[in-house]
């Protein structure tokens, strides 16, 4: 049985899949999830933009739920398959796809910039930077609001120890897998053996 883990490495050798590497800026990440988008566009629907927003909150709640899951204190469904690292991913990834259909060209490249440290990482103040948006009051303190919550998004993946490019990449390759038809080897027409 091979792992994630596995697929991605076979994945990066076949060139289907970049290194986890970085450069440290936050249109990258939006990049990553846009060439993941179009390679799976007409399979997997992008949502609005709004919907995209609801989607990340939704993961976010997510990696709390599976952060309390990890309790053993807690009288919870423990058999449900819980992954804190997957659903912080799957939230970034919605993050990005919101991005990618909103118009970014005023942006300069400081506004790509990182502002938030690990430090000031916090998944609480993702959900309420990403309420914001929805409530319509990010706009009235933050020019780019949807930047800015996946700068928030980055800064605590990297205060968990993720490497935000990493879990994009790692989230693409999974919907891709799952939406993507499958193409092993060459596909055969069974000839009828005529006994010639």
């Amino acid at each position: 049985m091979t792992t994630l883990d596995d697929e991605l490495q076979d994945a990066i050798e076949r060139g289907e899949l970049e290194p986890n590497t970085w450069d440290g800026r936050l249109d990258t990440l939006v990049e990553i999830v846009r060439v993941s988008r179009e390679r799976t566009a007409g399979v997997f629907p992008l949502p609005t933009v709004d919907d995209c927003i609801d989607f990340a909150i939704t993961e976010a709640a997510e990696y709390i739920d599976a952060l309390k899951r990890e309790n053993a204190t807690y009288k919870r469904n423990n058999d449900k398959e819980h992954s804190t690292r997957k659903e912080w991913a799957q939230c970034g990834y919605m993050i990005c796809s919101a991005i990618i259909q909103i118009d970014t060209s005023h942006l300069d490249a400081l506004d790509w910039e990182l502002y938030i440290t690990a430090e000031q990482g916090n998944v609480y103040v993702v959900i309420t930077r990403l309420c914001d948006i929805r409530t319509g009051l990010a706009w009235m303190n933050h020019e780019n609001p949807h930047v800015d919550a996946l700068d928030d998004w980055q800064a605590f993946a990297v205060k968990c120890g993720w490497n935000p490019a990493e879990l994009l990449r790692e989230t693409c390759a999974a919907f891709e897998r799952k939406h993507l038809p499958v193409v092993r080897g060459y596909d055969f027409i069974k000839v009828k053996n005529d006994g010639a």
